[in-house]
């Protein structure tokens, strides 16, 4: 046999032999290979505990009311806007009432008319009294000197009252000439602070605006406006500062003679121009543009004059307001200095007739006439008593009516809805017409709550006084807001076939980025515990009526530690939001809990 073919069978033996040993090998691994499962475990440990119901809901005003007319009318004024604050009696919107002004002050001074007539009738029924009583007493000489002392007294009075008046009429006029010397004070200060400020804006025209633009224009028109006002002067919108500077002329002369020669027939007419021609000025100054080549001085400097402007004008205000206090001043001092004259005046007069009549004697048909004059003068107090208690009702009437026509604010708060327009006609809120959508609401302002449904799988986790924490759409989930559980509604509101409860969330503080409408998400906390042995729900089983984990524990076997599945009964406690669950007995910290076998080939 040749060596090759020796060479090759001997080869093949030796590949066969490699290949049953390679297989006998593979069996016996295979057979003596130990059984390995693995498992998703994690380790038993101790943490805080949290469970939260978690909802929706919507932020609203704690107090909202909606308010109509009481009574149909014109709509004359409109007192307030959606956004405004107000408080309670603030004026929202009224209606026409001039008839009923009208009515109300007739019926006012009938009221005056009425207690004026009553208190000459009760004065002169106790005169009256008085002298029938003396008349049936007789005359004594001692009788006729008190009666004359009485006459003296009351003459003296007369003439002290009428002392008075003169000296208060005096008083009222100095007052008022007080005022008016003050106000051309003011009227001089005015004119010479409209001059500079024009003069001012001469100054920037001719640096900045001497073109034919618009803008330029529109102050030249401006400024013509209030030189024509002030110095009487015509097409004097481009004017230098320097010719503006040397005008002294037109009203402007004609309120510094007046500081001169004060002329008080004349301050009330003056006042009304003065305070035209700082209106025409200020619009002077607000037509010159913030903007363009005007340097910072400038503009500080057009602010200052703008500033010197208004104050100004404020205080012409003043002077125009404390020239009709002084007048009304005047008027009521000198009105009830007349009444103090006309009533010692009728003093006198009783007086006098009580000492003619003392003086006279008495006979029996003087008697009886006194007595008859009594008797028609008590007729008449009774009569103008009623007439005085109708002209109260009167008023008390027109009073209300009045106030009927006023939309006042019942709360303090801010107005969310604002429909009344002015000119309209607007009927009642309720009458015999169809009640109408409310003119005003108002919302109570910070006062805000959140109002959430809780379904009724939640509804006995919450409880009054639970701590939520709320999130609202416009900040985002960063900006938390601290609320707490004030109301839970007991009768159920049915939601998409779920029960669900209307609870109430009131906030910790008021926070003025709460906003009636926004939307709210509600997290309540319903219960928490620190420091318990947690773990997660879904290793928890359900077996035989029992709860049970699964526990892995070291074992010996075959003489080594190995680890062995052990199925532990549990207890549990509070259920956490986030699937978390408290083990209150059965395992201890440390303890690997299964939570899924992953591999048990």
């Amino acid at each position: 046999m040749p060596k090759e073919i020796k060479f090759y069978k001997k080869k093949k033996y030796y590949v066969m032999l490699a290949t049953v040993l390679l297989v006998g090998w593979l069996i016996y691994v295979g057979v003596t290979k130990e059984h390995v499962v693995e498992y998703d475990t994690i380790t038993a440990e101790k943490s805080n505990l949290v469970q939260e119901v978690s909802v929706s809901g919507r932020v609203k005003a704690v107090n909202n009311v909606d308010l109509g007319f009481a009574v149909g009318g014109r709509v004359s004024a409109i007192h307030t806007d959606v956004g405004d604050s107000v408080k309670i009696g603030d004026e929202l919107v009224s209606l026409v009432a001039d008839e009923l002004k009208a009515q109300m002050r007739q019926a006012q001074a009938s009221v005056s008319s009425a207690v004026a007539t009553l208190t000459q009738y009760s004065a002169a029924i106790k005169t009256q009294q008085a002298n029938l009583d003396e008349l049936k007493k007789g005359i004594r000489p001692e009788e006729i000197q008190v009666t004359q002392t009485t006459a003296n007294n009351a003459n003296e009075s007369y003439k002290d009252t009428q002392t008075n008046l003169e000296n208060i009429k005096i008083q009222a006029d100095a007052n008022l000439n007080s005022v008016y010397t003050n106000v051309i004070n003011d009227m001089q200060k005015a004119v010479d602070t409209a001059k500079t400020a024009l003069t001012k804006i001469s100054e920037i025209q001719a640096l900045y605006y001497n073109s034919s633009d618009f803008d330029s224009n529109s102050i030249a028109s401006a400024k013509s406006t209030a030189m024509n006002s002030l110095f009487g002067v015509s097409n004097a919108g481009k004017w230098t500062t320097q010719i503006v500077s040397t005008q002294t002329g037109g009203f402007y002369s004609e309120v510094q003679q007046m500081a001169i020669v004060p002329d008080y027939t004349k301050i009330e007419s003056t006042l009304r121009k003065v305070q035209t021609i700082l209106q025409n000025t200020k619009s002077a100054l607000n037509s010159v543009p913030i903007k363009g080549n005007l340097t910072v001085a400038d503009v500080t400097t057009l602010d200052t004059h703008k500033s010197n402007v208004d104050v100004e004008i404020r205080a012409l205000n003043s002077g125009s307001q404390s020239i009709t206090v002084q007048k009304i001043t005047n008027t009521n001092s000198i009105s009830t200095a007349e009444t103090s004259v006309n009533t010692a005046k009728n003093t006198l007069d009783s007086a006098k007739s009580a000492l003619s009549l003392k003086q006279a004697g008495y006979t029996p048909e003087q008697i009886k006439a006194k007595e008859a004059q009594v008797d028609q003068a008590r007729a008449n107090l009774s009569s103008q008593r009623a007439m005085v208690s109708q002209a109260n009702s009167n008023v008390e009437y027109y009073k209300a009516q009045l106030e009927k026509t006023i939309l006042r604010a019942p709360i303090d708060g801010v107005i969310n809805k604002m429909e009344a327009k002015l000119g309209e006609i607007v009927l009642p809120s309720s009458s015999s017409y169809e009640i109408q959508t409310p003119l005003v609401s108002i919302i109570s302002e910070g006062e805000y709550e959140v109002e959430v449904n809780v379904p009724e799988i939640d509804i006995a986790k919450v409880e009054i006084g639970d701590k939520a924490i709320v999130t609202l759409d416009a900040y985002g989930d960063d900006v938390e807001f601290i609320t707490f559980v004030a109301k839970i509604n007991p009768g159920e509101t049915i939601m998409e076939g779920v029960a669900t409860y209307e609870t109430t969330l009131v906030f910790k503080e008021a926070d003025d980025r709460v906003k009636s409408g926004m939307t709210a998400d509600v997290s309540i906390l319903t219960a928490e515990k620190d420091n318990v042995i947690v773990i997660p729900q879904r290793a928890v089983i359900d077996k035989d009526n029992k709860k049970i984990i699964r526990v892995l524990e070291m074992k010996m076997e075959k003489g080594k530690e190995t680890k062995k599945l052990v199925e532990v009964e549990i207890e549990t406690g509070l259920k956490g939001s986030m699937g978390e669950i408290e083990i209150s007995k059965g395992i201890d910290v440390g303890d690997e809990i299964v939570l899924r076998i992953v591999n048990s080939e």
